[in-house]
């Protein structure tokens, strides 16, 4: 986690060496427990895509209507996320965060009582809602911490979390279902909801007394780092338009006004097309190429996320050592592109199709890292927390969207060709969007 420290603000004349020490002392306090908060909300959103295996035929769903499950969460989460979003502003991380994982740690638990498809709506959108806020909430609370030109690698690492959830919790999840199904009269996926939800929830409690609001209120900076850090922080910011006394509803319409919010949201919500269609789809697709055991679907699906976990990595890393945006993003998405068309047209057995899957997820987990980079440096202060959240809610629908969209091309055409190719295209899309029509003032990188 080093290498995510940068070189020196050179007008502040503070000593590199000191800069360094104190964000790495930063990043080393804040960083693991926001990951691993992370890493079970990613988990608790997307394990349905195992439990589906076992719970389809228990609670009898069609694809179309396990998609809706799948995607209803979202419309949950777009409602509450802006209001979540300026009550943390107003009320501090530590309490805003806390409450949203022990609220959805437990609906997540409680997922082991649905019996029929409309309880696993109901509590899929409760899911959403209680989560709202998390996200753009982190995105918030690290920019209170880190300059614009880290912020790429600091949230390559976090979003390396999206992954880590199927890559290590997809294993965990496929011997769970295995190893446990009907173990007291419960099922495999009713033993993975409990147990993958219940440490979210201690999780949540613990943070009410580890996490500090701002770094103003960091008990554990001397008086003289928190100097260093607010001068690093207002040198990244000089550049800004500051409102500071704007009402939430002006700041609110002030997004829903501004073009660039919805550029800025398409970029990520194309990037998340990707992302999501591999978590709801992904055990599924590796079933019907012939692997019917539960726990090694969840092996074969570590081949593709492991991918994009790399480009998360690489891509991040090198935005950043560059100090540029644009042309990372398109890059990636092109390449996303090209490698699910390759995907669906080259024959080649089940190791190669999760290959060219991988390389796609390289793609396009690079362009998410890009993508969430921008907002956090396009809105300054006061404006940030609405403006965040908007973009955020505006992506996430992509959780609604490319399952949906997935399920209707697969029941349709009954190829998951078809649903790579519409995928495709989305990722080329928001390639030639973010190339042309994207202005350099929502992308500016501090160069200090």
């Amino acid at each position: 986690m080093e290498n995510l420290l940068d070189r020196d603000v050179n007008f502040l004349q503070v000593r590199e060496e000191e800069k360094q020490r104190i964000l790495r002392k930063i990043l080393f306090r804040i960083l693991p427990i926001i990951f691993i908060g992370h890493f079970f909300a990613f988990l608790d959103r997307v394990n349905i895509g195992f439990a589906k295996l076992q719970m389809q035929d228990a609670v009898g769903f069609t694809d179309s209507q396990y998609a809706l499950a799948a995607g209803v969460f979202f419309i949950g989460y777009a409602i509450f996320e802006i209001p979540s979003n300026i009550l943390m502003h107003k009320i501090g991380a530590r309490k805003t965060l806390a409450r949203i994982m022990v609220l959805w740690g437990l609906v997540s638990m409680a997922t082991l009582f649905v019996s029929t498809v409309n309880q696993l709506y109901i509590l899929r959108l409760l899911l959403g809602i209680f989560e709202a806020g998390w996200f753009p909430g982190i995105m918030l609370y690290l920019s209170y911490w880190f300059p614009s030109y880290m912020r790429a690698r600091v949230i390559s690492f976090l979003l390396l979390a999206t992954l880590a959830a199927p890559i290590v919790g997809g294993p965990i999840s496929g011997l769970i279902m295995t190893n446990l199904d009907q173990f007291h009269g419960l099922a495999g996926w009713q033993w993975m909801f409990m147990l993958e939800a219940f440490p979210l929830v201690l999780l949540g409690i613990f943070c009410i007394f580890y996490l500090t609001n701002n770094p103003s209120e960091a008990s554990w900076l001397s008086q003289e780092e928190k100097s260093v850090h607010r001068k690093i922080m207002m040198a990244d910011n000089r550049y800004s338009n500051e409102s500071h006394n704007s009402h939430s509803l002006s700041l609110i319409l002030k997004c829903l006004l501004d073009i660039r919010v919805y550029l800025l949201a398409s970029l990520a919500f194309a990037a998340y097309c990707g992302s999501y269609a591999f978590n709801f789809w992904m055990p599924t697709i590796i079933k019907e190429m012939g692997i019917t055991n539960i726990a090694h679907i969840s092996f074969y699906s570590v081949i593709p996320f492991s991918l994009a976990g790399l480009g998360m990595i690489f891509v991040g890393k090198s935005s950043d050592k560059f100090r540029e945006r644009r042309w990372h993003y398109t890059i990636s998405m092109l390449f996303s592109s090209l490698m699910f068309v390759a995907s669906a047209y080259i024959e080649g057995g089940l190791i190669l199709k999760l290959i060219l899957l991988g390389l796609a997820g390289f793609g396009f987990s690079g362009a998410v890292v890009v993508a969430w980079s921008l907002p956090a440096a396009y809105f300054k202060q006061s404006e940030a927390p609405a403006g965040i959240a908007m973009v955020s809610t505006l992506a996430t629908m992509a959780g609604l969207f490319a399952p949906w969209i997935i399920g209707v091309v697969r029941e349709a055409t009954h190829n998951n060709n078809y649903a790579f190719l519409v995928i495709a295209l989305i990722m080329f899309l928001s390639a030639v969007i973010m190339a042309l029509l994207v202005p350099k003032s929502a992308i500016h990188v501090s160069q200090e």
